[in-house]
């Protein structure tokens, strides 16, 4: 039932509507996209797919004579009936993913603080910081880089027994604050992949005693709004623009994504920042599965969110049941570094088994399931509004079948599991870095120097090092730690000889 939240006619869905006509209205197109409705498919990809969603794959056209078949008016209003929906004052559909999202954010903040004059020196590189955890996206320094803004972590616990960070508490937040001097916003990960969320509203009271904005990647928070047993909005806490993944949690296309704000002065910033970053041929089927994606979110979604969330509790009391398997469940919030925890998330740790993460998603397969994530000593399963009793089922099944063939192997002391070190000096800005002369060292040989790339261990994904960051002794031993036990590392130069790539000082 459309809820009383809401100010706009939420049963209509422009953009798709206007698509599905187009098709209908038999115009033969003389324009782009080159298969021309799919008649020049490859027959195997046709029989994959079949030809239905190449009729919809069309470039620039519409048929909405409300809007005199104009494609940019349609897309306004369903942008529009977006920010109705997710509480925003402006939304944009994003045709990038997130990663777009969380650059267009940070060099929107860049631009605000230019035209706050809050740094005369603005025309220097990296004089601007960001306060932020160190296990944020990656994308996330990417967008640092093109901001020319320098990251000012914020210090955040290691939970040593499922081998995952937890967000930083409002102290660390409040002494980052008081450590950073030229902070032109504050940035969070809300909830983080595992689903656990900080006290962001607490972090929003900071920001806004410093006047700065709050900007949140809020990829895997998408469903938020739409039960009340899921946590609240990272806009709601009081975020002035927050990213989110649609096609990670809702019945959305994949790389289709939402960007919100909650301030005039970003909103208008942001038309002219993503024309810079996003692909100037968008895909009209990510635009209308978004569309789409948002009315059954306000149509059906607490029903649906519903299900999702009694399916995914009674999983968790199922797998909790398994000797050597234990889920997280809410013995998570009475940890002080968390605020909010999503319940649709099951981590499952599996060392007990005497298996690592890898391996336990290596055998999973094998039974006919795949997860979303393997960690060191867990694995991590998504429950979303596409699944049912039938496929959580074989979930659990499959689980119990994993329980029952390693029940010999369970241990009764854990093997202690490396750490990530301590993020080091920043030694230039990663937009510095960058643009800086580089040269390639071996690893073993690189204490010292200045890292020109990231090298990050799969899993856990945070970057030991990042750009512009001092590599230390500690990196160095971290990084072969993990390499001696079979984990991928990403970032290499050369993975053959594991060279990296560095500043060039000479």
């Amino acid at each position: 039932m459309l809820g009383s939240d809401y100010q706009l006619d939420q049963s209509k869905a422009p953009f798709l509507e206007g698509l599905i006509q187009y098709s209908l209205d038999g115009i033969i197109p003389f324009h782009t996209p080159g298969h021309k409705q799919g008649r020049s498919l490859d027959a195997e990809l046709r029989e994959a797919l079949g030809e239905l969603p190449f009729f919809l794959d069309v470039s620039d056209e519409i048929s909405s004579p409300s809007h005199e078949n104009d494609a940019v008016a349609v897309l306004k209003e369903a942008e529009e009936l977006a920010a109705d929906a997710f509480g925003a004052d402006t939304t944009f559909f994003l045709h990038n993913g997130t990663t777009a999202g969380i650059q267009a954010m940070l060099l929107a903040v860049r631009q605000w603080a230019a035209q706050k004059q809050l740094d005369q020196g603005f025309s220097q590189e990296g004089i601007g910081e960001v306060l932020l955890p160190r296990s944020v996206h990656r994308s996330v320094f990417g967008g640092l880089i093109l901001a020319g803004l320098t990251p000012r972590f914020v210090q955040e616990t290691w939970d040593k027994e499922w081998n995952i960070p937890l967000p930083p508490t409002t102290a660390a937040w409040q002494e980052a604050v008081s450590q950073a001097d030229r902070v032109v916003a504050f940035f969070d990960t809300y909830p983080n992949y595992y689903g656990i969320g900080g006290s962001l509203d607490e972090v929003a009271n900071l920001a806004e005693k410093r006047d700065r904005p709050l900007l949140v990647d809020e990829a895997h928070g998408v469903h938020f709004r739409f039960h009340p047993d899921l946590p609240p909005t990272a806009l709601s806490l009081g975020a002035a623009a927050s990213a989110q993944s649609a096609h990670k949690l809702l019945g959305v296309l994949t790389q289709a994504s939402l960007l919100h704000t909650s301030t005039k002065e970003l909103s208008a910033l942001m038309p002219a920042i993503l024309s810079i970053l996003q692909s100037t041929s968008p895909s009209f089927l990510l635009y209308a599965s978004l569309d789409a994606g948002r009315r059954q979110m306000v149509q059906e979604g607490h029903r649906l969110w519903q299900r999702a969330l009694e399916l995914a509790q009674a999983a968790r009391e199922s797998i909790n049941r398994m000797p050597g398997l234990h889920c997280l469940g809410e013995e998570i919030l009475s940890k002080p570094e968390t605020g909010f925890w999503d319940p649709t998330r099951l981590l499952v740790r599996v060392d007990s088994l005497g298996l690592t993460g890898s391996e336990a998603e290596a055998w999973l397969r094998q039974a006919g399931v795949q997860v979303e994530l393997a960690g060191l000593n867990h694995i991590l399963a998504l429950i979303t509004i596409g699944d049912g009793p039938a496929e959580v089922g074989k979930l659990v099944e499959a689980l119990r079948g994993l329980a029952y063939t390693h029940r010999h192997q369970v241990q009764g002391r854990r093997a202690k599991l490396p750490e990530p070190p301590m993020p080091s000096k920043m030694q230039l800005s990663p937009r510095q870095a960058i643009l800086s002369s580089w040269r390639e060292v071996e690893m073993i040989g690189a204490k010292g120097c200045t890292a020109a790339s990231s090298l990050t261990p799969y899993p856990p994904g945070i970057p030991v090092f990042v750009p512009g960051e001092q590599i230390t002794a500690e990196s160095i031993d971290f990084l072969e730690e993990c390499r001696q036990r079979g984990i991928e590392i990403r970032g290499w130069a050369d993975a053959r000889r594991e060279t990296i790539w560095v500043v060039d000082t000479d």
